[in-house]
Formats: structure tokens, C-alpha cells, sequence
């Protein structure tokens, strides 16, 4: 699968950014960030902690604004959150809906969206079984282990037909087995739907295990994106090839680099 060149899903323009209520004369969180991230394309952050990914996903969900430069989503500036954008977060408790059922809480975007019963029942099936939850629809997120809780918020979020999904750390919180799991469903999913994917992670394996084009964030503050590198290789992924570690090897280094130039300033 290939990113469409036709249309950006998401541009930033010489983007800058500061917190409301930050001290006059602080220096920016990010700062003259341009990046542009075509239709279809599985876009990876990685970077030094405090480097400003959250910030940067934010900004896209709408849910912060620049202080200077632009931030546009399929063309349109964002001037807040949209159906067209979905987040997953890292968190598996707080997102889904304790008193819905799997069903019921996969099925929310699109009754929201004015679907009848019979629309929101086959939706989430469709997005149930893509994550591998079939049998489960009738639980509730208390009966659920972190990874199947997981599955399921991303089933509701591509359920609601986001173009753009966004996903900070979905996988931090999970158990070693169950991350290398869903890191090959995501991959999959990302496949079948044609989906726009920004993801954000701290795992350098994951990254290259997922994305098509990684951007290295410099260390904050005045982030920006140091590095984007082009990952030519084929899904699924085979970490044990000797490109793969050494892609990990470069993006290691990178992001020790600046993480020590940061410590070095303390």
C-alpha cells in the first residue's frame, strides 16, 4: 500500500506554538515546524521525551492551536475537533463508555452521526471482527482484559469513518505480548481501510514496525522535526532483518543524540 501524492490529509506550515498562559519571552514548545502528510500514509513521531508529539497531535485534533503558522487537515484549516479525525488514546479505561456494551460503544460514532439500528449494528460488526473482538459484543468494558479494551477503542474509533486517525501511545500501557500483537493489527487494519495514520510512540521498534515515513522530533524547547526517514520495507515486518535493525540503529542514535544534548543542558 502506497501514500496517495494527490492531497495533503495533513500540513503544517511554519507552525509554532505556545502554551496559553506561558510566560512572555518563553522560548516556544515547537517552532517553524513544516510537514505534510499525503492521504492513506502511516506517519510515525518519535523523539526525545518533553520533544512536543502530544503537542503536535493536538494540534491536529483540534484540541490546541497554533501561535503562529498553520495547521490544515484534508485542506481545511482546523479550528477544532471533527468526525473527520479520530484519536485512540493511551489510556484504556477512561476513553470507552463503562454502562456501554462492545457493541453499543463501537456503534456510538455512527448513531451519533444519525445511522439507524440495523446501519450501527452492521458498522460496528464490520469493525468488531476487524479487531478481532467477534464473540465479545455483549460485554462490557469491566469483562474485558487492557488489550481487548484496547481493540475495541480502536474499533470505535474507525467505526465513527475518521479519515484521519491519531493514536498517542496506544500501546503503552499493555503487556509486552499483547503490544506485539496489536502492533501487527494495527499494520493490518491500517491496510484494509486506506486510513490516514499519525502515530506517536517511544518504542523505535514499534516505529519501524509501523511506519512508512518516521519523523525524529529535536529535543525541546523550539522542537521541530530533525529527521523524517523513508521505510522501505514490506508489511508485515520481520524485526529479525538485518535492515530493519539497522533503521532502529539509526533512529537510536538520532534520539540519543538529542536526548543527551538535553540532559547536557540541566
Amino acid at each position: 500500500m502506497t501514500a496517495s501524492a494527490s492531497r495533503a490529509a495533513i500540513a503544517f506550515d511554519r507552525v509554532g506554538m505556545a502554551y496559553p498562559g506561558q510566560a512572555k519571552g518563553s522560548a516556544l514548545i515547537l517552532a517553524d515546524l513544516s510537514l505534510t502528510i499525503p492521504e492513506g500514509e502511516f506517519f510515525v513521531l518519535v523523539g526525545p521525551s518533553g520533544s512536543g508529539k502530544s503537542t503536535l497531535l493536538k494540534l491536529v485534533a483540534g484540541t490546541a492551536f497554533p501561535t503562529e503558522g498553520t495547521v490544515t487537515a484534508l485542506s481545511q484549516p482546523i479550528k477544532g475537533p471533527d468526525r473527520h479525525r479520530g484519536m485512540v488514546f493511551q489510556s484504556v479505561d477512561g476513553p470507552l463508555f463503562d454502562w456501554l456494551t462492545v457493541q453499543q460503544n463501537v456503534g456510538f460514532g455512527p448513531k451519533m452521526a444519525g445511522a439507524g439500528k440495523a446501519e450501527q449494528a452492521a458498522i460496528a460488526a464490520r469493525f468488531i471482527d476487524m479487531v478481532g473482538l467477534k464473540g465479545h459484543e455483549k460485554k462490557f468494558p469491566a469483562e474485558l482484559s487492557g488489550g481487548m479494551k484496547q481493540r475495541v477503542q480502536i474499533a470505535r474509533t474507525l467505526a465513527a469513518a475518521p479519515r484521519v486517525g491519531l493514536l498517542d501511545e496506544p500501546f503503552a500501557a499493555l503487556d509486552a505480548l499483547t503490544r506485539r500483537v496489536l502492533q501487527r493489527e494495527i499494520a493490518r487494519i491500517w491496510q484494509e481501510t486506506g486510513r490516514t495514520f499519525l502515530y506517536v510512540t517511544h518504542d523505535i521498534r514499534e516505529a519501524v514496525l509501523l511506519g512508512q515515513r518516521i519523523g525524529v522530533m529535536s529535543r525541546g524547547p523550539r522542537a521541530n522535526i530533525r529527521h523524517v526517514y523513508e521505510i522501505d520495507l514490506p508489511y508485515p515486518r520481520d524485526d529479525l532483518d538485518g535492515r530493519f535493525a539497522e533503521i532502529v540503529r539509526k533512529l537510536e542514535g538520532d534520539i540519543e543524540r538529542e536526548a543527551s544534548g538535553q540532559w547536557a543542558e540541566i
